[in-house]
């Protein structure tokens, strides 16, 4: 059986700096406009390592070796998120103040982790660390001999993009002796606000002043179930292949995205007349070329997202064919999945920095837990990480955010690092939505056990066959 409880014990916290400091790198980066949307909160991505050939202390060794040299490629990762005192704006200080590099012990094996759910893994495994710091990188041994990697930085500095471009350059620097490109980390200079700013005024209505007073209650978000999920890729298929028409083939995205709506309307049942869904888009994919280098772009470490929403009434939602969901699905990312919605960010963003000068920011309404209730999809599953920085691929890779006060319910969707077409979800749910996911009868997302990710001994047999499926 799973433990219901493990505790970390941190053995060392040490700064580390620069070996070797960019010269000439400006001392204190601007954040971008875009930066400043989604705002300044700590956010990880972790990678679970199986037992490494070399040991752990040679897993240890490397990572302390290396961290160095790799933040003098990745320079404002060695500094402090700080707050500028004329402006209230966050900034990076790109100081060499030093990351901080924690190495800690669980006292469980990996096969008895409850990764099925998120308090009992995820949330035990990343270590919190001050705020100002711009990267924590966090190295836990498990009894077994596997550990754990996780980069806890801030928003403010990367998007889901650029958190796994780290990780991803972390590999490829220990792998070779070196990293095949150059990050760009010059991000007030790639969005300029236009003169004068340009946006519609609807884009008022989607952002609201981040208040206390305007926020659930803890307790009331203390009743989240925080659960981890595996969809196979036979499930992931079928889901696409029913979502789709001969005029239309939905992406697997979208699929998910109505299988998951048609869920969150039966959880909302008769409560409420309408429910939301949401989605987190990256937007470099689509930036016009013409304005925006593309190698640039790729290049680029900040952030480049938006949200995207959609509200429908819960009896359209649930007698719709799963096809008609997806378009719906399809059409509202579509509406902010163009070059033009990011320009008009940055320009509405420029006319509305005041608020950080009275110690406020902005924050997205569909968020908030206000109105209908509302899911917030984030998709990791256009970004790779290939994890392999020298002992392994890792076996679960997940971001992962503390929600603060925030009441919508949230998924985050990565691609399993097996890529065999499965997909890991890590989400904070209504317990009504949590039942509505577990019973349903489909049983597409299913409880990531440890069995499921590939640690240790294999679970019952009707578990297996499941497995099997993945």
């Amino acid at each position: 059986m799973p433990v219901e409880r493990f505790d970390v014990a941190i053995s060392s916290r040490t700064l580390v700096r620069a070996s070797d400091p960019p010269p000439g790198f400006p001392a204190v980066l601007p954040a971008s406009n875009l930066d400043l949307i989604l705002g300044s909160f700590h956010t990880y991505l972790i990678a679970v390592y199986p037992v490494p050939a070399a040991g752990f202390p040679a897993v240890a060794a490397a990572v302390r070796a290396a961290l160095p040299v790799f933040l003098s490629r990745f320079f404002p990762f060695a500094g402090r998120v700080v707050t500028n005192a004329s402006t209230g704006v966050p900034e990076i200080a790109c100081n060499n103040a030093g990351a901080e590099l924690v190495v800690a012990d669980a006292g469980v094996m990996l096969a008895d982790v409850d990764f099925a759910d998120a308090d009992r893994s995820l949330v035990r495994i990343q270590v919190p660390f001050q705020q100002g710091l711009a990267l924590s990188l966090q190295l836990v041994r498990f009894a077994c001999g596997g550990f754990s990697l996780s980069w806890g930085t801030n928003h403010l500095l990367v998007d889901g993009h650029g958190l796994t471009a780290l990780a991803n350059a972390w590999a490829e620097l220990l792998r070779t002796g070196g990293v095949s490109w150059e990050p760009h980390h010059d991000r007030r200079s790639l969005f300029r606000a236009r003169s004068p700013p340009r946006f519609s005024p609807s884009l008022d209505a989607e952002f609201t002043r981040y208040a206390p007073g305007g926020l659930p209650n803890s307790l009331l978000v203390a009743t989240f179930a925080r659960r981890n999920y595996v969809v196979s890729a036979a499930d992931v298929d079928r889901l696409r292949a029913a979502a789709s028409t001969p005029a239309r083939r939905a992406t697997r995205l979208e699929a998910l995205s109505a299988h998951v709506w048609k869920l969150l309307a039966a959880a909302v049942g008769g409560s409420d007349a309408h429910c939301r869904l949401a989605w987190l888009v990256d937007g470099r994919p689509r930036l016009d070329p013409a304005k925006y280098d593309k190698d640039t772009v790729r290049r680029y470490i900040g952030n480049v997202v938006t949200y995207a929403s959609r509200e429908a009434t819960v009896e359209a939602v649930s007698s719709s064919p799963l096809a008609d969901v997806a378009a719906m699905a399809g059409a509202a990312i579509a509406e902010v999945f163009r070059s033009e919605r990011y320009e008009e960010l940055v320009d509405w963003m420029e006319t509305r920095k005041g608020v950080f000068r009275e110690g406020g920011k902005w924050t997205e309404v569909v968020g908030v837990g206000t109105g209908s209730p509302a899911l917030v999809v984030s998709a990791f599953l256009p970004f790779r990480v290939e994890g392999d920085f020298g002992f392994g691929r890792p076996r679960l890779v997940m971001p992962w955010v503390r929600p603060g006060r925030l009441g919508s319910a949230a998924m985050t969707v990565a691609r399993s690092p097996g890529e065999d077409g499965s997909w890991v979800i890590t989400a904070r749910l209504w317990p009504r939505l949590a039942d509505a996911v577990e019973l349903d009868p489909e049983a597409v997302l299913k409880p990531a056990t440890a069995a499921r990710l590939g640690f240790g001994a294999r679970e019952p047999a009707d578990v297996v066959r499941h497995a099997s499926h993945m």
